[in-house]
């Protein structure tokens, strides 16, 4: 059931705007410095354009008052370059985030809080290592059910998080029962609000506002969002006619198996590497996860199944398909050539499976990851709409835990998941592994 459908005006003049300036923004290329407070004439200039009527239409309460305003002159003054930039990025994201927000049942203007955190930028992060269109940090994005790991990170998975981003939202919206305050905890946290709401003894977000117990970046937070979701509802109104909209991302999903170069499957899909990337923005590196039987990703809908089928098998007869890696540590005066020849690896593969670009500037005593490959490189069989490559034998031994090691750094090891190592061992979330147990590990 949809909350929040209810439209309140109210026109508060009691708040400084100031007292909402200053939110820290993650940094990617769309991020500026707050600039200075936007002058009285533009301020003035903007008012004319804040009538009840440009501010219909939304599933989320809006308050009109002077934080607002000033956010609505600072997106479209100060920050415009940047803010039409947002525009143009959201076409692109903004129907598939809105169908998920309907599909969990929340309001679809929830939309407009993953523009203010990102710009709608599926690699946005901040100082405080949040990451991806809703600026998830690692242990709430995990919480949520997103994976974070040395392949992949699902943080910035555009459906992915956004259905994280819902549930997460939900779950704010029943602890609160506000949407202001559900946006201000998804910022500073649940238990950060409910201190702020104890020690004022008021739900009233804006009444909160006026106090530093609450960070100045999410005082500016819930504002921001109102003032988004104003302009981006109402370009034209704004001056943003000719903003040149990305077309709406189409896709279909297909299943492909793990290890394998991104860089091949686009060639089998007819598409550029970077296309590829930008429909599957939370693979890392620049292959399928190895430790996966068979991975989900995204493909134009323009690709074409038999034609897809056909080429990728070609092409995996011939290519190398990634099985898992091995840390090696650097020993003193060795260098990458003496390491490339010792592990017969190409430096191209040792340069893809560690996230190199270019010369690798590593120091001695580092930990490098070395390649092993598939020997099965047979084209697959079709599996949920994708292509899977054929079964091979796993066999069960024992691992010996080291000092230093953990769980990920154990799978990592032998390509196979952290939730495998657990199962095959029962141990449960809360527990710790000693230094000399003996781990049973199913190794591919």
């Amino acid at each position: 059931m949809r909350r929040g459908l209810s439209l309140v005006f109210i026109f508060f003049m009691g708040l400084s705007p100031l007292l909402f300036y200053g939110q820290e923004m993650p940094t990617d290329k769309d991020r500026e410095e707050e600039p200075l407070a936007p002058s009285q004439e533009e301020l003035e200039d903007i008012t004319d354009l804040l009538k009840p009527d440009i501010v219909r239409d939304f599933d989320i309460p809006i308050v009109l008052n002077d934080a607002v305003e000033y956010y609505v002159t600072y997106f479209t003054t100060e920050k415009r370059e940047v803010f039409s930039r947002w525009l143009k990025r959201s076409r692109l994201y903004i129907p598939l985030m809105k169908e998920v927000l309907r599909r969990e049942g929340l309001p679809e203007d929830l939309v407009y809080l993953a523009m203010v955190e990102s710009g709608f930028n599926p690699k946005a992060h901040s100082p405080k290592r949040a990451c991806g269109p809703w600026q998830f940090i690692a242990e709430t994005g995990k919480r949520y059910g997103l994976k974070v790991d040395y392949w992949r990170d699902e943080r910035r998975d555009f459906e992915k998080s956004t259905i994280a981003a819902a549930r997460y939202l939900k779950d704010l919206f029943d602890q609160f029962g506000c949407w202001f305050l559900a946006q201000a905890a998804y910022n500073a946290g649940e238990r950060r609000l409910e201190r702020a709401i104890r020690t004022h003894e008021t739900q009233d977000f804006w009444e909160l506002a006026k106090y530093s117990v609450l960070p100045a970046e999410t005082r500016a937070f819930v504002p921001k969002i109102i003032a988004a979701a104003i302009i981006a509802k109402n370009p034209e109104a704004f001056g943003f006619e000719g903003s040149g909209y990305e077309e709406p991302m189409r896709f279909k999903k297909w299943t492909v198996r793990g290890g394998i170069p991104l860089k091949t499957i686009a060639q089998a899909a007819g598409i550029e590497t970077s296309e590829l990337r930008r429909l599957n923005p939370e693979i890392l590196r620049g292959i399928t996860p190895p430790a996966e039987e068979s991975y989900v990703l995204r493909l134009p809908d323009t690709v074409e199944e038999e034609v897809f089928e056909e080429r990728l098998g070609a092409l995996l007869k011939n290519s190398k398909v990634y099985s898992h890696l091995r840390p090696y540590r650097l020993k003193k005066k060795e260098s990458i050539a003496s390491v490339l020849r010792r592990h017969g690896v190409s430096y191209e593969d040792l340069a893809l499976v560690n996230g190199v670009e270019g010369s690798f500037k590593v120091k001695r005593g580092s930990i490098i990851y070395i390649p092993l490959f598939c020997k099965d490189r047979g084209a697959g069989k079709r599996v949920e709409g994708g292509l899977r490559g054929a079964s091979y034998r796993r066999t069960l031994f024992y691992h010996r835990v080291r000092r230093g090691e953990t769980l990920s750094s154990i799978a990592l090891r032998y390509g196979v998941a952290v939730e495998e190592i657990k199962r095959l061992n029962r141990i449960g979330d809360s527990d710790t592994i000693r230094v000399g147990a003996k781990l049973k590990i199913r190794k591919k």
